[in-house]
Order: structure tokens, then C-alpha cells, then sequence
């Protein structure tokens, strides 16, 4: 069954939604529930990116490009915020306050740029600055997670925190992408 490009946009910014509550849940209190959640969230991303690529094929011009921007950017965050989880479970990082908060910024962010998804005009407007707030705080608060990992006398501890904080970092900068995509829209 083939969707249309606002039900793709949906799927994948409410898979986005449940990666980055999946990883704030896990890294409040590491649980299998999480750890779950945040696989089936990657697993659905994939096949949400897939249907937005087939949903806008019929899409020309600027409306293709910033389409196809959102998409990519959508599924790329929600791929990061999941493997944040994943990585987090292999390498045994034990959550702490850093790595919670930024996991909370990349939610809120992610929540905010589902309501831009689903909003028109000066509604989309105000939730996509919101969605671009909260992933600039959720960068500065890998930066924070950073200094505080070079500060730990364990060298293996601190690169595991150092990449468990990338990749929330990374999914915060393809919320931001999306973000940018999506602007192309109110624009356009």
C-alpha cells in the first residue's frame, strides 16, 4: 500500500518521537523495555524512509528537494538516537545526569518538530524555533557530558561516554536538518 507524503511525514516523525523517548527512558533507568523500544523505533524508521521515498516521486522542483532533505534528516535522527541506546547497552555506560538531560533535550526536540510536521504556517513557525532550541541545548549539553568524560580517570569509560554522547549529538544536529527542510516549506 503505497502513502501519501504527509502520512510518511507523520510516520517518521512519530518514529523520531519514540527513538528519543526510548533513549531518554533508557539513560533515567536502563531497562530491556527501552532497550526494545528504541530497536523497534530503528527498524521502523527504515521503513518509513522507504515510504517517503516512494511518496514523493510524484514531487518535483523545490517541494522534492525539502522533502526528500526532511526525510533523510527524520530517519538519520532517529537512527542516532536509537544507537545512542544500543551503544550505551554494548559498552555498559552507566547513565548519569549529563547523558539524561541531553537525551531529554533530543526528545523535547524531537516533539517539537513532530507539532511542526503537523502545523501550518506561524504554528509551524513557532515549533520548529522550539525543535531548533531544544537540539542547539541538547549539543550544549554533549559539550557539557564531553568535559565532564575527559575529567574521568578512566580512559575506556570516557571514550564509551564520548560516543554515547555523539550519537545524541548527532541525532540533535538531523532534527536540525529537518528542521531546515522544513522551512524550506513555509518559504516555498
Amino acid at each position: 500500500m503505497r502513502r501519501s507524503a504527509a502520512e510518511s511525514l507523520k510516520g517518521q516523525t512519530d518514529t523520531l518521537v519514540a527513538a528519543a523517548t526510548a533513549a531518554a527512558a533508557w539513560f533515567r533507568r536502563p531497562a530491556p523495555s527501552a532497550l526494545s523500544a528504541a530497536r523497534t523505533a530503528r527498524l521502523r524508521a527504515l521503513g518509513w524512509r522507504e515510504a517517503a521515498v516512494l511518496a514523493h516521486r510524484t514531487l518535483r522542483g523545490f517541494a522534492k528537494a525539502d522533502a526528500a532533505d526532511a526525510s533523510f534528516a527524520l530517519g538519520e535522527a532517529a537512527l542516532h538516537a536509537a544507537q545512542a541506546v544500543s551503544e550505551a547497552a554494548r559498552y555498559e555506560v552507566e547513565p548519569d545526569s549529563g547523558l539524561l538531560k541531553t537525551a531529554e533535550a533530543v526528545r523535547e526536540a524531537a516533539k517539537a518538530l513532530a507539532a511542526a510536521a503537523a502545523g501550518r504556517g506561524k504554528s509551524r513557525a513557532d515549533a520548529l524555533v522550539l525543535a531548533k532550541k531544544w537540539a542547539g541545548e541538547a549539543e550544549r549539553l554533549r559539550r557539557l557530558t564531553r568535559m565532564d568524560a575527559i575529567e574521568d580517570p578512566s580512559l575506556m569509560s570516557s571514550l564509551k561516554r564520548e560516543t554515547v554522547s555523539q550519537r545524541l549529538s548527532n541525532a540533535a544536529e538531523a532534527v536540525q536538518q529537518a528542521c531546515d527542510a522544513l522551512t524550506g516549506e513555509l518559504i516555498g
